[in-house]
């Protein structure tokens, strides 16, 4: 073993790579553990990006309306406004509003972008950039619509937040106790038919909590 990662090392192995094998080598049960926490931890963050997207768009389209009354051209607009935004991948229409490109590109990407009022913003700017008219009403009244999709959620998550942690109880605790116990050495017996019935309970019990998951994400 010691052989293998001295060779890894000089291979040019990333040495956080060599640590997580270490790691799973001499204590697989605690390398189950940051495992698990790696990926709740990951899960969770995603999850709180996704949930914050559509306030960022509202703010978003709050800088663009409020650069619009101070007499920024649209373009310039968008510029601005996406600084307020980091999470929704404005990127690609920030570059072709500075590189001066077609309103109907960027208007597609904008489209693409906002997770709420894509279509409608999309269709404000290509009217915006090709009458020249002062509508920071039209994008005052998305930001408002946005923020108003956003609270909608929040209020989702919250009356289904107990019947998501009863999901991730009932489908998760179970296989994590029984890998637990199997990496200890105090699992159950897996040898002929006893492996067939701990994997086919765990399943079954891990596809209920599963369903019961999705079907509370759907609501």
């Amino acid at each position: 073993m010691a052989v293998l990662l001295a060779v890894g090392l000089l291979a040019g192995v990333h040495p956080g790579a060599v640590a997580v094998v270490i790691v799973a080598y001499l204590s697989p049960y605690l390398f189950l553990m940051l495992v698990a926490a790696w990926a709740g931890y990951h899960a969770h963050h995603r999850r709180r990006k996704r949930q914050s997207r559509p306030f960022q768009e509202a703010d978003f389209l709050r800088g663009v309306a409020a650069e619009i009354d101070a007499g920024s051209s649209v373009r310039h607009a968008v510029i601005a406004g996406a600084a307020r935004a980091p999470d929704l991948k404005l990127e690609p229409a920030v570059h072709l509003a500075a590189a001066g490109r077609p309103a109907a590109e960027l208007a597609e990407r904008l489209q693409a972008a906002l997770p709420v009022n894509g279509r409608l913003a999309a269709a404000a700017y290509s009217l915006v950039a090709e009458s020249g008219a002062q509508a920071s009403s039209v994008f005052s009244g998305l930001a408002v619509r946005a923020a108003g999709a956003g609270e909608i959620e929040r209020e989702r998550r919250v009356m289904t937040a107990q019947a998501r942690l009863s999901a991730a109880l009932i489908g998760g605790l179970p296989v994590v106790v029984t890998l637990t116990m199997t990496v200890m050495g105090s699992g159950p017996d897996l040898s002929g038919a006893g492996a067939a019935i701990t994997i086919l309970g765990v399943g079954l019990t891990g596809l209920g909590g599963l369903m019961v998951w999705l079907m509370v994400r759907q609501r």
